[in-house]
């Protein structure tokens, strides 16, 4: 008999019983679905986390006062007396700028930023929700993520001056100032009349973030008005290209002077570059993801037994045909293939459909909303990688394999009196 006959047969084998045979894939169906649609959803944040750490910028880094880096490790070590003395640590000060430009040399763009979330009104329309406001200065553009679409952005004299004028991004400008320039027109920022000046180019949603919900404003007219901002103040550092190692110890070195630290004291501030920020959400991610998998594995493992189950009942039941079959020639290692079949079709059936309905679904939705920290809505995009589908595809395969080896080993080890003898 060969291979495409043990094929036909194992098929009509599992005519015999067709609710059966589809609650066995329906039950495939939905491990796959599980294991697939949860490590889909690990790749996505994965990639999302991955992208929002490369916005720092290659050659880019921050000083901050404490890092949700050096927070995290605390924490999870249960360091308490650490923690305490990450936020016992002086702040950033806005005098720093110049003294970095002057001093390192390797540096590029220095600029301060804060971030404060208000709601923004123009006449009678009002936001119905707070936007994020970054307080900043002229330098700000180099090594981000934004772009300037049209007008000016903020120049020197805006920061000396504290001056009230804004930049804003491409939703606020569609919400606020419909089918027309918002260049020259006034927008309240909370408290602050500003004149908006320029316009951003759209940056589509991130992971927790809507960017283009957003205007950009002097940092020392938004200190001004909200003193308590320069506590949240973080610094951006842009190096002068293939200089990045040595604008990172420039400025340790300028920051360890300005902050009057001896030589045997730590640190009171923080470095962050994008290759911290990965490695941070690889961890994060990788444990999540590790997590999920593993219990939705649970699934396809229970599915897995329920195919058994079901081969070992169909054994049973054609225990007299399996006689009949050995009586007419059939060797032991045509009935165990023909089982085996039966069980690898079941598994590879609902693999393929399980895979179908992960993949339609993806690119249905295409991305799912999260809440950002603003209130607003964020994506994270959908992503089923080539890798995952072949996986799940293997993953059907070997849970046939697996699971129907032993019925059909217990089929072919029949003896042929005994089960033609079998009522």
């Amino acid at each position: 008999m060969t291979i495409f006959s043990t094929i036909g047969v194992a098929i009509k084998g599992l005519n015999h019983n067709r609710l059966r045979g589809f609650l066995s894939i329906l039950g495939v169906v939905i491990g796959v679905m599980a294991v697939i649609g949860m490590s889909s959803l690990a790749k996505s944040m994965e990639m999302a986390f991955s992208a929002q750490a490369s916005q720092m910028g290659a050659n880019t880094f921050t000083i901050e006062k404490l890092s949700q880096i050096e927070m995290a490790m605390n924490w999870s070590s249960g360091d308490r007396q650490a923690l305490f003395d990450l936020w016992r640590r002086p702040r950033l000060d806005l005098d720093y700028i110049d003294d970095i430009r002057e001093d390192c040399k390797s540096v590029k763009s220095v600029a301060p930023v804060a971030n404060i979330d208000r709601r923004f009104r123009h006449g009678k329309k009002r936001s119905d929700e707070s936007y994020n406001v970054i307080a900043t200065n002229e330098d700000f553009l180099q090594g981000g993520i934004y772009e300037l679409a049209d007008g000016r952005f903020l120049t020197e004299n805006d920061i000396l001056r504290r001056r009230y004028v804004c930049v804003i991004g491409k939703e606020v400008a569609e919400e606020f100032f419909p089918g027309m320039d918002p260049i020259g027109e006034e927008i309240r920022i909370g408290p602050l009349p500003c004149k908006v000046v320029g316009l951003l180019e759209s940056v589509g949603s991130t992971l927790g973030a809507n960017p283009d919900q957003v205007a950009i404003v002097p940092i020392t007219a938004a200190v001004k008005h909200w003193r308590w901002l320069i506590w949240h103040m973080k610094i951006n550092v842009e190096a002068e290209p293939g200089m990045m190692g040595s604008a990172e110890d420039e400025v340790v070195t300028t920051m360890r002077r300005l902050r009057s630290l001896r030589p045997e004291d730590d640190n009171d501030f923080s470095i962050v570059t994008s290759e911290m920020m990965e490695a941070l959400f690889g961890k994060i991610t990788g444990a999540a993801a590790f997590v999920v998998i593993l219990i939705a594995a649970v699934s396809l493992f229970v599915a897995g037994i329920g195919i058994m189950n079901v081969m070992f009942v169909a054994v049973r039941e054609r225990t007299k045909e399996i006689g009949i079959r050995k009586a007419c020639g059939a060797s032991s290692r045509q009935v165990l293939m023909q089982f085996a079949i039966e069980a690898i079709l079941l598994s590879s059936v609902g693999g393929i459909i399980g895979m179908a309905i992960v993949v339609g679904a993806a690119n249905a939705f295409g991305s799912i909303a999260l809440p950002a920290e603003n209130g607003a809505q964020a994506s994270l995009d959908l992503v089923v990688p080539l890798s995952l589908i072949i996986m799940g595809l293997v993953f059907s395969f070997l849970v046939g394999v697996v699971f129907g080896i032993i019925p059909a080993r217990k089929a072919s080890k029949l003896n042929v009196v005994d089960a033609l003898r079998y009522e």
